[in-house]
């Protein structure tokens, strides 16, 4: 790592540092930060070991932020060891999104457990918000500019292609994509090449 490099990683390691400090941002051993990080809701986020947030030579917008918010105290945040994502993704709990270990999330993915607001004209500023949990299983890859919506689960070992939204299950083993995502194919042994 050269010495601009290993400055910026200095600098956003102390930053979270910090933010630990504060009860809500807890950080696993060896986890590494390229770019900075935002984690200002009320509620748990967990960053288990060896899992890296941010990459240099990946596209950024501004600085690359990454925003990590559990809104509510009850919310939760748990991402496992050993993932990798990438510059400028947005993951936000209102109640709970997991992130399995070993998982590959692509620049401008966005995660949310609510839509944080009802759907009705008269419900968009202050209706009830609904929320259901989000899990992604062990060694997902989601592709860049991925949306995930509330109360989806995405099976182990699956790929979500770029651009996609969502909105329902995903099962294990296959590749996905599309508005609204759908399985384009299995997994086969070929692809383990």
């Amino acid at each position: 790592m050269g010495g601009a490099h290993r400055l910026k990683y200095m600098f956003y390691k102390w930053t979270a540092w910090i933010k630990t400090l504060s009860r809500h941002l807890f950080m696993g051993k060896r986890v590494r930060l390229f770019v900075p990080l935002r984690c200002d809701g009320e509620g748990k986020v967990y960053v288990s070991e060896r899992t890296k947030l941010g990459w240099p030579q990946a596209p950024r917008y501004g600085n690359g932020c990454i925003l990590l918010q559990a809104r509510t105290k009850e919310a939760v945040i748990r991402i496992g060891n050993h993932c990798a994502i990438s510059n400028n993704v947005s993951v936000i709990a209102m109640e709970s999104v997991e992130i399995g270990e070993d998982c590959l999330i692509g620049e401008l993915v966005s995660i949310m457990d609510s839509d944080f607001h009802g759907i009705a004209p008269e419900q968009r500023r202050s209706g009830p918000i609904q929320t259901r949990p989000i899990t992604i299983e062990k060694n997902v890859w989601l592709g860049s500019r991925v949306i995930v919506q509330k109360g989806v689960t995405i099976g182990e070992n699956s790929i979500v292609t770029p651009n996609a939204v969502v909105t329902a299950n995903i099962p294990p083993n296959v590749i996905a994509g599309g508005i609204p995502a759908r399985v384009i194919r299995a997994l086969t042994e070929g692809d383990h090449v």
